[in-house]
Protein backbone atom coordinates (compact mmCIF):
# COMPACT_ATOMS: atom_id res chain seq x y z
CA UNK A 1 0.00 0.00 0.00
CA UNK A 2 1.02 3.59 -0.46
CA UNK A 3 -0.61 6.89 0.34
CA UNK A 4 -1.44 9.56 -2.21
CA UNK A 5 -0.11 13.07 -1.95
CA UNK A 6 -2.48 15.75 -0.75
CA UNK A 7 -2.63 19.53 -0.98
CA UNK A 8 -0.41 20.95 1.74
CA UNK A 9 0.24 24.29 3.41
CA UNK A 10 3.36 23.93 5.57
CA UNK A 11 3.57 25.58 8.92
CA UNK A 12 6.92 26.93 7.77
CA UNK A 13 5.76 28.01 4.29
CA UNK A 14 7.31 31.20 3.01
CA UNK A 15 6.65 33.61 0.17
CA UNK A 16 9.71 33.56 -2.04
CA UNK A 17 10.60 36.12 -4.69
CA UNK A 18 13.28 33.76 -6.08
CA UNK A 19 15.86 36.49 -6.35
CA UNK A 20 17.82 35.15 -3.42
CA UNK A 21 15.73 36.78 -0.70
CA UNK A 22 12.94 35.00 1.14
CA UNK A 23 10.03 37.08 2.28
CA UNK A 24 7.61 35.76 4.87
CA UNK A 25 3.95 35.21 5.48
CA UNK A 26 2.33 37.79 7.69
CA UNK A 27 3.79 37.48 11.17
CA UNK A 28 6.12 34.53 10.34
CA UNK A 29 9.85 34.85 9.74
CA UNK A 30 11.16 32.84 6.82
CA UNK A 31 14.69 31.46 6.32
CA UNK A 32 17.01 32.98 3.76
CA UNK A 33 17.29 30.80 0.67
CA UNK A 34 20.22 31.58 -1.67
CA UNK A 35 19.69 31.39 -5.41
CA UNK A 36 20.96 28.23 -7.09
CA UNK A 37 23.24 28.67 -10.09
CA UNK A 38 24.32 26.08 -12.65
CA UNK A 39 27.63 24.38 -11.83
CA UNK A 40 30.57 24.76 -14.23
CA UNK A 41 30.79 20.98 -14.76
CA UNK A 42 27.25 20.83 -16.04
CA UNK A 43 26.36 18.24 -18.66
CA UNK A 44 23.78 19.20 -21.31
CA UNK A 45 20.59 17.26 -20.74
CA UNK A 46 20.48 16.08 -24.33
CA UNK A 47 23.68 14.09 -23.81
CA UNK A 48 22.34 12.04 -20.88
CA UNK A 49 21.46 8.46 -21.80
CA UNK A 50 18.55 7.45 -19.58
CA UNK A 51 17.89 4.08 -21.21
CA UNK A 52 14.45 2.75 -22.02
CA UNK A 53 12.99 2.51 -18.51
CA UNK A 54 11.48 5.61 -16.90
CA UNK A 55 13.97 7.20 -14.55
CA UNK A 56 13.44 10.17 -12.21
CA UNK A 57 16.55 11.78 -13.67
CA UNK A 58 14.64 12.11 -16.94
CA UNK A 59 12.26 14.54 -15.28
CA UNK A 60 15.02 17.10 -14.78
CA UNK A 61 14.32 19.71 -17.45
CA UNK A 62 12.10 22.69 -18.29
CA UNK A 63 8.68 21.47 -19.46
CA UNK A 64 5.54 23.00 -20.88
CA UNK A 65 2.57 21.77 -18.87
CA UNK A 66 -0.54 20.64 -20.78
CA UNK A 67 -3.83 19.25 -19.58
CA UNK A 68 -3.39 20.25 -15.95
CA UNK A 69 -6.62 21.39 -14.32
CA UNK A 70 -6.72 25.14 -13.76
CA UNK A 71 -3.52 25.95 -15.64
CA UNK A 72 -3.21 28.20 -18.68
CA UNK A 73 -1.56 27.29 -21.98
CA UNK A 74 1.58 29.17 -21.00
CA UNK A 75 2.53 27.16 -17.91
CA UNK A 76 5.99 25.68 -17.45
CA UNK A 77 7.40 23.33 -14.84
CA UNK A 78 11.12 23.53 -14.18
CA UNK A 79 12.23 20.37 -12.38
CA UNK A 80 15.65 20.09 -10.80
CA UNK A 81 17.09 17.63 -8.29
CA UNK A 82 14.76 17.84 -5.30
CA UNK A 83 12.99 21.09 -6.17
CA UNK A 84 10.73 22.61 -8.79
CA UNK A 85 9.52 25.99 -10.03
CA UNK A 86 6.08 26.21 -11.58
CA UNK A 87 5.77 29.20 -13.90
CA UNK A 88 2.19 30.49 -13.91
CA UNK A 89 0.50 33.71 -14.99
CA UNK A 90 0.89 35.11 -11.47
CA UNK A 91 4.58 34.27 -11.16
CA UNK A 92 6.48 31.31 -9.72
CA UNK A 93 5.31 28.74 -7.21
CA UNK A 94 8.09 26.56 -5.77
CA UNK A 95 8.33 23.34 -3.85
CA UNK A 96 10.04 20.02 -3.33
CA UNK A 97 9.66 16.64 -5.01
CA UNK A 98 11.03 13.13 -4.66
CA UNK A 99 10.76 9.96 -6.73
CA UNK A 100 12.27 6.49 -6.71
CA UNK A 101 10.87 5.58 -10.13
CA UNK A 102 7.73 4.12 -8.56
CA UNK A 103 6.54 6.49 -5.85
CA UNK A 104 6.34 10.22 -6.59
CA UNK A 105 5.82 13.01 -4.05
CA UNK A 106 5.55 16.77 -4.48
CA UNK A 107 4.58 19.58 -2.13
CA UNK A 108 4.62 23.36 -2.46
CA UNK A 109 6.19 25.64 0.09
CA UNK A 110 6.76 29.04 -1.51
CA UNK A 111 5.27 31.41 -4.06
CA UNK A 112 5.78 34.72 -5.78
CA UNK A 113 3.89 37.39 -3.85
CA UNK A 114 1.32 37.62 -6.66
CA UNK A 115 0.64 33.86 -6.34
CA UNK A 116 0.07 33.74 -2.59
CA UNK A 117 -3.70 33.06 -2.86
CA UNK A 118 -2.82 29.95 -4.91
CA UNK A 119 0.12 28.63 -2.88
CA UNK A 120 -0.95 25.01 -3.36
CA UNK A 121 -0.97 23.17 -6.69
CA UNK A 122 -3.56 20.39 -6.28
CA UNK A 123 -2.92 18.67 -9.61
CA UNK A 124 0.84 18.45 -9.00
CA UNK A 125 0.40 17.37 -5.39
CA UNK A 126 -1.91 14.58 -6.57
CA UNK A 127 0.75 13.03 -8.81
CA UNK A 128 1.63 9.50 -7.67
CA UNK A 129 3.73 8.27 -10.60
CA UNK A 130 4.92 9.09 -14.12
CA UNK A 131 5.44 7.37 -17.44
CA UNK A 132 6.91 8.15 -20.82
CA UNK A 133 4.80 9.53 -23.65
CA UNK A 134 5.53 10.10 -27.33
CA UNK A 135 6.67 13.66 -26.67
CA UNK A 136 7.79 13.65 -23.04
CA UNK A 137 6.15 12.50 -19.81
CA UNK A 138 2.70 11.86 -18.42
CA UNK A 139 2.13 12.53 -14.73
CA UNK A 140 -0.47 10.19 -13.26
CA UNK A 141 -2.48 9.97 -10.06
CA UNK A 142 -3.12 6.97 -7.78
CA UNK A 143 -5.72 5.59 -10.21
CA UNK A 144 -3.28 5.82 -13.13
CA UNK A 145 -5.17 8.69 -14.74
CA UNK A 146 -3.13 11.40 -16.47
CA UNK A 147 -3.24 14.70 -14.60
CA UNK A 148 -0.72 16.55 -16.79
CA UNK A 149 1.57 16.09 -19.79
CA UNK A 150 5.10 17.48 -19.92
CA UNK A 151 6.75 18.39 -23.22
CA UNK A 152 9.75 20.48 -24.25
CA UNK A 153 8.18 23.49 -25.90
CA UNK A 154 9.41 27.04 -25.39
CA UNK A 155 10.24 28.80 -22.15
CA UNK A 156 8.78 31.47 -19.87
CA UNK A 157 9.77 35.09 -20.31
CA UNK A 158 12.00 36.57 -17.59
CA UNK A 159 10.24 38.42 -14.77
CA UNK A 160 11.65 40.93 -12.27
CA UNK A 161 11.05 38.67 -9.25
CA UNK A 162 13.07 35.68 -10.50
CA UNK A 163 16.67 35.09 -11.48
CA UNK A 164 17.03 34.68 -15.25
CA UNK A 165 18.48 31.16 -15.04
CA UNK A 166 15.09 29.92 -13.79
CA UNK A 167 13.83 30.50 -17.35
CA UNK A 168 16.33 27.93 -18.63
CA UNK A 169 16.48 24.14 -18.25
CA UNK A 170 18.51 22.85 -15.31
CA UNK A 171 21.77 21.12 -16.10
CA UNK A 172 22.70 17.65 -14.94
CA UNK A 173 25.89 17.48 -12.91
CA UNK A 174 27.56 14.83 -10.79
CA UNK A 175 25.85 16.47 -7.82
CA UNK A 176 22.48 16.05 -9.57
CA UNK A 177 23.11 12.36 -10.14
CA UNK A 178 24.23 11.89 -6.54
CA UNK A 179 21.17 13.67 -5.18
CA UNK A 180 18.88 11.46 -7.25
CA UNK A 181 20.71 8.21 -6.67
CA UNK A 182 18.26 5.44 -5.77
CA UNK A 183 18.37 3.61 -2.46
CA UNK A 184 19.91 0.22 -1.80
CA UNK A 185 17.45 -2.44 -0.54
CA UNK A 186 16.94 -2.89 3.18
CA UNK A 187 19.56 -5.12 4.77
CA UNK A 188 18.70 -8.78 5.20
CA UNK A 189 16.89 -9.49 8.45
CA UNK A 190 15.17 -6.10 8.67
CA UNK A 191 11.36 -6.02 8.51
CA UNK A 192 10.09 -3.44 5.97
CA UNK A 193 7.68 -0.87 7.35
CA UNK A 194 4.52 -0.48 5.25
CA UNK A 195 2.67 2.81 4.89
CA UNK A 196 0.02 1.82 7.43
CA UNK A 197 2.74 1.23 10.04
CA UNK A 198 3.83 4.88 9.96
CA UNK A 199 0.54 6.61 10.66
CA UNK A 200 0.55 8.27 14.07
CA UNK A 201 2.77 10.29 16.39
CA UNK A 202 6.42 9.39 17.04
CA UNK A 203 9.29 10.55 19.23
CA UNK A 204 13.08 10.22 18.70
CA UNK A 205 14.89 7.26 20.28
CA UNK A 206 18.15 7.53 22.22
CA UNK A 207 18.70 11.22 21.49
CA UNK A 208 19.57 13.90 24.03
CA UNK A 209 16.86 16.53 23.60
CA UNK A 210 17.40 18.22 26.97
CA UNK A 211 18.22 21.49 25.20
CA UNK A 212 14.88 21.51 23.40
CA UNK A 213 12.26 23.82 24.94
CA UNK A 214 9.46 21.54 23.67
CA UNK A 215 9.04 17.81 23.18
CA UNK A 216 10.29 16.75 19.72
CA UNK A 217 7.94 14.68 17.58
CA UNK A 218 7.01 13.51 14.09
CA UNK A 219 3.43 12.89 12.97
CA UNK A 220 2.57 10.95 9.80
CA UNK A 221 -1.05 11.32 8.70
CA UNK A 222 -3.09 8.91 6.60
CA UNK A 223 -3.68 11.61 3.96
CA UNK A 224 0.00 11.60 2.98
CA UNK A 225 1.29 14.63 4.90
CA UNK A 226 3.69 14.85 7.81
CA UNK A 227 4.77 17.46 10.32
CA UNK A 228 7.35 17.49 13.06
CA UNK A 229 9.65 19.44 15.32
CA UNK A 230 13.03 18.86 16.96
CA UNK A 231 11.77 20.97 19.85
CA UNK A 232 12.94 24.26 18.30
CA UNK A 233 12.51 24.00 14.53
CA UNK A 234 9.41 22.82 12.71
CA UNK A 235 9.10 21.22 9.32
CA UNK A 236 6.69 19.17 7.25
CA UNK A 237 5.75 18.02 3.80
CA UNK A 238 4.22 15.09 1.99
CA UNK A 239 5.19 11.43 2.20
CA UNK A 240 4.58 8.03 0.65
CA UNK A 241 5.48 4.50 1.62
CA UNK A 242 5.22 1.03 0.11
CA UNK A 243 5.03 -2.48 1.53
CA UNK A 244 8.68 -3.17 0.67
CA UNK A 245 9.81 -0.41 3.04
CA UNK A 246 10.37 2.18 0.30
CA UNK A 247 9.81 5.71 1.58
CA UNK A 248 9.76 9.23 0.16
CA UNK A 249 9.19 12.54 1.90
CA UNK A 250 9.40 16.16 0.85
CA UNK A 251 10.45 18.87 3.27
CA UNK A 252 10.14 22.63 3.39
CA UNK A 253 12.55 25.35 4.54
CA UNK A 254 13.23 25.52 8.26
CA UNK A 255 14.89 27.66 10.88
CA UNK A 256 18.25 26.44 12.20
CA UNK A 257 18.10 26.86 15.97
CA UNK A 258 20.29 24.50 17.99
CA UNK A 259 18.11 21.88 19.64
CA UNK A 260 20.24 18.90 20.66
CA UNK A 261 20.92 15.72 18.73
CA UNK A 262 17.69 15.18 16.80
CA UNK A 263 17.01 16.73 13.38
CA UNK A 264 13.51 16.59 11.97
CA UNK A 265 14.88 17.10 8.44
CA UNK A 266 16.15 13.51 8.65
CA UNK A 267 12.64 12.55 7.54
CA UNK A 268 13.44 13.95 4.12
CA UNK A 269 16.79 12.12 3.96
CA UNK A 270 15.24 8.69 4.46
CA UNK A 271 14.50 6.41 1.53
CA UNK A 272 13.60 3.18 3.34
CA UNK A 273 12.17 2.24 6.72
CA UNK A 274 12.26 -0.90 8.86
CA UNK A 275 10.01 -1.65 11.81
CA UNK A 276 10.66 -3.56 15.02
CA UNK A 277 7.66 -3.49 17.35
CA UNK A 278 6.97 0.18 18.08
CA UNK A 279 10.30 1.42 16.72
CA UNK A 280 10.91 2.72 13.19
CA UNK A 281 14.44 2.82 11.75
CA UNK A 282 15.01 5.24 8.86
CA UNK A 283 17.79 4.62 6.32
CA UNK A 284 19.30 6.84 3.62
CA UNK A 285 20.16 5.83 0.04
CA UNK A 286 23.32 4.03 1.23
CA UNK A 287 21.41 2.01 3.82
CA UNK A 288 22.86 4.04 6.71
CA UNK A 289 20.48 4.64 9.59
CA UNK A 290 19.68 8.34 9.97
CA UNK A 291 17.23 8.17 12.88
CA UNK A 292 14.97 6.01 14.99
CA UNK A 293 11.46 6.90 16.14
CA UNK A 294 9.30 5.19 18.74
CA UNK A 295 5.53 5.44 18.95
CA UNK A 296 4.56 8.24 21.30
Amino acid sequence: MRFATRSLSLAVAVVLALTGCAASEAGTDGPSIPPRTPAPDATPIASVDLGEAPDPLGLVNLWRVSGAEGESVDTWLRIDAGDFQLWRDCGITSGAWQSNGDLFEASTWAADTACVPSMTVPWLESVASFRTSDAGWELTDMAGDVVATLTIDGAPAPIPTAADFFTQPPVITDATREAMRQAVPLAEGLVPAAADDLVGRWAPVGIDVSEAPEEPYVVFTSNGTWRGSDGCNGNGGSWAGADDGSFLATTGPSTLMGCGGFSVVSVGQAQSIAIDGDVLSFFDADGIEVMQLERA
